[in-house]
C-alpha cells in the first residue's frame, strides 16, 4: 500500500513568523519523511535544506530496494510532491532545497550547520557492512557483502560504472553460492541469482544491465542460506518467501531439511497468525504440487523437465573460517554446529564441524553505520551502529542532549524496519523539532555560506529523472539509471 502525502493547513496556529532553519542529513526514506512532516505540520516558517553525499535523491529506496519490486518505490512519488509544493516558498513561508553531491562531514562540516542552523537532523543511515570477523572474511576472492552486490545490481553509483569490480569477477565459474543470513535482503539476492537469466523478470525492470550480464554468465545451481538459529527464528517476512517458492514454476526448488522443519515441535497454540502462515507455507510447497491441498500453492505448476536449480534454508550453523585456495579464491566454509539454550541463545559447538565447498559467499548480517568524523572533537555519542540519543535528541558522550541536533532512521535506531516503520520512526523525530522550534527553545540563525560548495539541485535531479525515464521507454522499462557520478555531471554539464 503506497505512503500518502497530506498537507493541511487548515487550523494552524502561526505562532511566530520568525523563519526558522532545518538541515536534514540524507535524502533516504528516512530524511525525506522527516522532511515532508516538517513542512506540513510546522506552524513556525521553515527554510529547510535536504543534504545528501550523492548526486541524485532517495538513498535506499533508489539503491537498495529489489529491481523487480517498484511498489515499494512508490514513496519516491510522495518525497516529489512534497519537494514539488515547497521548493517555491508558499503562502506557509515554508522553503525547501535539496543540495546534493556534498558529503557533510568533508565539503561542508557538521560543526558549520550546528552554528548556523536552528536544528540539525542525522538520517544518513546505515552505508557500511556489518562482518563476521572470522579468517579469511577479507582477503579470499570471492567473499562479498549483500551491501556490495545490491548496490551493484540497483546501479549505485560507488559500486557500478567506472567502480564496478563485481562485473569483472569470473562469475563462470560459480555453481554453488552460500549466504549468511536469512533475512529479506538475502532472500532478494537468492532470487535474483537464481533467476537472473529468465527475461519475463527483469527485462522491465531497472536492474543495472551490466550486473545483469555478469550474472548471466554464472551457471548457479545451487544457493543456501545459513543461520545461526532455527527455522523459526527466521528473520526474513512471509511475502519475500513465498516469492521464492514461486519460483517453482521456473524449476527452482526450495529445500528444508526434516530436521529444521518438524511441525510437531513447533508451539503452534502459542504462536502468531504471521508464523502460522510461514508454517502452512512450508508444509504446502515441500509437498508434490498434485498432493497440495490449497489452490493458493497451485498456481504455476513446476516444468516437466525437473529441477533445474535448488535453494536450501539450513539453520543452527556459525562460519567460523574461509578457506581458499593458492591463488586466493575461494574454495569452502568451515562452520560448527549450533543449539539453543532454554533462553533461546546461541551455543557454538567447535567440536562438531563441517565444511561446505561453496565458490562465491555472501555475508548477509544487516547494514552497519558509522560515526561522522566530527563526533569525536564535538563530543557527540555514538555505538552500537547508532548515534546515542534519546527520542530523536542526540546525547554527548555524557549523556546530555546535544542543542539543536536530533537524529532519525536507522542511524537513530539500528538497520532494521521496514519503510513504513522508518515513516512512523521520522515522524516522530519531526514532530520533536517542530516542538523545540514552536517553543523557541532552539538558538537562533546564522548565515550558512554554501558558495564554496559544488551541489546538485531538485532541478538538477529532475533532469537526469527525465532522462533515465526517457532512456527507459527507449529500453522497455521504467527508467535507465546512470550509472556513476561522472556520467550524471556530464549530462547536466550538457543541459546547460
Amino acid at each position: 500500500m503506497p505512503f500518502l502525502y497530506f498537507r493541511n493547513t487548515f487550523g494552524l496556529r502561526y505562532l511566530s513568523t520568525a523563519r526558522k532553519s532545518v538541515s536534514v542529513i540524507g535524502s533516504g526514506p528516512s530524511g525525506f519523511y522527516t522532511v515532508c512532516r516538517l513542512l506540513s505540520k510546522s506552524t513556525v516558517p521553515l527554510d529547510v535544506t535536504l543534504w545528501e553525499k550523492l548526486i541524485v535523491p532517495f538513498g535506499l529506496s533508489r539503491y537498495g530496494v529489489a529491481p523487480d519490486h517498484p511498489e515499494v518505490k512508490n514513496c519516491e512519488d510522495t518525497f516529489s510532491r512534497c519537494a514539488e509544493e515547497f521548493r517555491i516558498p508558499n503562502k506557509a513561508g515554508h522553503h525547501f532545497r535539496f543540495m546534493g553531491n556534498v558529503n557533510i562531514g568533508e565539503d561542508l562540516k557538521l560543526r558549520q550547520l550546528l552554528e548556523t542552523q536552528d536544528a540539525v537532523i542525522l538520517s544518513y543511515g546505515c552505508g557500511g557492512d556489518r562482518r563476521l570477523g572470522i579468517p579469511g572474511e577479507k582477503d579470499t576472492h570471492g567473499v562479498f557483502t549483500s551491501r556490495e552486490i545490491v548496490n551493484w545490481y540497483n546501479g549505485h553509483p560507488e559500486f557500478s560504472g567506472n567502480k564496478d569490480t563485481l562485473s569483472s569477477f569470473d562469475w563462470s565459474r560459480v555453481r554453488k553460492v552460500g549466504i549468511i543470513g536469512n533475512g529479506n535482503v538475502a532472500l532478494d539476492i537468492t532470487r535474483i541469482l537464481l533467476s537472473n537469466r529468465i527475461p519475463e523478470i527483469w527485462s522491465q525492470t531497472d536492474i543495472n544491465l551490466e550486473a545483469l550480464r555478469a550474472l548471466n554468465q554464472a551457471p548457479i545451481e545451487q544457493v543456501k542460506l545459513i543461520a545461526r538459529r532455527d527455522f523459526q527464528h527466521s528473520k526474513f517476512t512471509n511475502k519475500e518467501f513465498r516469492e521464492l517458492w514461486e519460483l517453482e514454476k521456473y524449476g527452482i526448488k526450495g529445500i528444508i531439511r526434516p530436521e529444521f522443519f518438524d511441525v510437531t515441535k513447533f508451539d503452534m497454540a502459542g504462536a502468531d497468525r504471521v508464523f502460522k502462515r510461514r508454517v502452512e507455507m512450508v508444509s504446502e510447497y515441500l509437498l508434490p504440487f498434485d498432493q497440495r491441498t490449497k489452490k493458493s500453492y497451485k498456481k504455476n505448476k513446476p516444468p516437466s523437465t525437473g529441477v533445474t536449480k535448488t535453494w536450501e534454508l539450513d539453520f543452527l550453523k556459525t562460519p567460523l573460517k574461509i578457506n581458499s585456495d593458492s591463488q586466493g579464491r575461494l574454495q569452502s566454509v568451515t562452520l560448527c554446529e549450533n543449539s539453543l539454550t532454554s533462553d533461546n541463545q546461541v551455543k557454538q559447538h567447535h567440536d562438531e564441524t563441517l565444511e561446505y565447498d561453496v565458490d562465491v559467499l555472501i555475508t548477509s548480517l544487516g547494514y552497519g553505520s558509522s560515526p561522522l568524523e566530527e563526533f569525536v572533537p564535538l563530543n557527540i555519542g555514538f555505538g552500537s551502529n547508532r548515534v546515542t540519543n534519546t527520542n530523536g535528541h542526540v546525547l554527548d558522550t555524557n549523556g546530555s542532549m546535544v542543542p539543536g541536533l536530533f537524529a532519525a532512521g536507522w542511524i537513530r535506531k539500528g538497520s532494521s524496519g521496514v519503510i513504513a516503520s522508518t515513516m512512523a520512526d521520522a515522524f516522530q523525530v519531526a514532530d520533536a523539532v517542530i516542538a523545540e522550534l514552536e517553543s523557541g527553545a532552539l538558538p537562533k540563525t546564522k548565515a550558512l555560506d554554501v558558495s564554496g560548495l559544488k551541489y546538485t539541485t531538485w532541478e538538477d535531479w529532475q533532469k537526469i529523472d527525465n532522462e533515465e525515464r526517457k532512456q527507459g521507454i527507449l529500453e522497455g522499462k521504467p527508467r535507465s539509471k546512470m550509472l556513476s557520478a561522472s556520467e550524471m555531471l556530464e549530462f547536466l554539464d550538457s543541459t546547460k
